[in-house]
């Protein structure tokens, strides 16, 4: 397919990569152009201004962080240049949003839908990110093989916005059980007791979530370093999931306490580093 990648970030890049590698046409644009310069080598034309990668492509794959990026693109151009094209919306953006999105690409004769997806960097080097669409099944079957590139666990929850609404459920799972494990960890620590007693009867019970092995070494070492996905994201995807819950009369009590934690290790300098850094902020060094 010929395509076009929008924002090549800490998802945008390796998925990049993984569509060059299953032969695909791949043009990219970002606006820090030396972020995308390196997936020139890799086979990839890179593109100054965001019309030019537009034009270049059937399909364009929007991976940005936030819908203010989003907007901020768009609001550069003449969308009618869209026109016949498919726009496929991969950020975490509220579901809100997404019909919002829908609705202007529409307006302007192109066709849309949402795939954002469950899993980061190490998930799309082993194509195991688990991709969430929300679209009707003409858009679903005909785009399905792109996304094998990077995934093999590719489904269709819904229309336009039961896919970005699904993702913020699974987010929550994360900031919570990442909070929640951090507390019980600080507090086993600062007793003193044997962690690895401590883990290996949470891995031998119901407790157990593969999340904790897998950021256990960031948390005892304290490194947070080489982020698979931000602190700051995390943040901005709470932000979502606050106001998408509390339209639905869900308690959000206690996600109101995960954001004063989440905004005081940005404010601490965390934002750049892995999620898992709040670790630092709930069991403070």
């Amino acid at each position: 397919m010929k395509l076009s990648l929008i924002g090549t970030g800490y998802m945008g890049f390796p998925i990049a990569v993984k569509l060059i590698e299953a032969g695909h046409e791949l043009g990219v644009f970002n606006r820090t152009v030396q972020k995308a310069e390196p997936l020139l080598e890799k086979g990839a034309i890179v593109f100054n201004k965001f019309k030019d990668s537009v034009e270049f492509a059937d399909t364009i794959i929007i991976m940005l962080s936030d819908i203010k990026a989003i907007n901020a693109l768009l609001g550069e151009m003449d969308l009618s240049i869209m026109k016949g094209k498919t726009v496929i919306q991969m950020s975490t953006i509220a579901p809100g949003e997404s019909l919002e999105l829908r609705e202007r690409f529409q307006d302007f004769g192109a066709d849309y839908f949402e795939a954002p997806v469950l899993g980061s960097i190490p998930q799309i080097e082993t194509k195991t990110l688990i991709v969430l669409a929300g679209s009707d099944n003409q858009q679903f079957e005909s785009n399905k093989e792109l996304f094998s590139a990077f995934s093999n666990d590719i489904r269709h929850i819904g229309a336009v916005g039961q896919a970005s609404s699904l993702k913020l459920a699974l987010n929550q799972l994360i900031i919570g059980m990442t909070s929640v494990f951090s507390m019980s960890l600080g507090f086993v620590r600062e007793r003193g007791l044997d962690t690895d007693v401590f883990m290996d009867i949470v891995r031998n019970s119901a407790l157990y979530s593969p999340t904790f092995d897998k950021k256990l070494d960031n948390y005892l070492s304290r490194d947070f370093s080489n982020p698979n996905f931000p602190l700051k994201l995390l943040l901005k995807d709470l932000n979502l999931i606050i106001d998408a819950f509390s339209s639905e009369q869900i308690n959000i009590e206690a996600l109101k306490g995960m954001q004063r934690i989440l905004k005081e290790g940005v404010e601490d300098g965390l934002g750049e580093m892995d999620y898992s850094a709040l670790y630092n902020v709930i069991h403070k060094a």
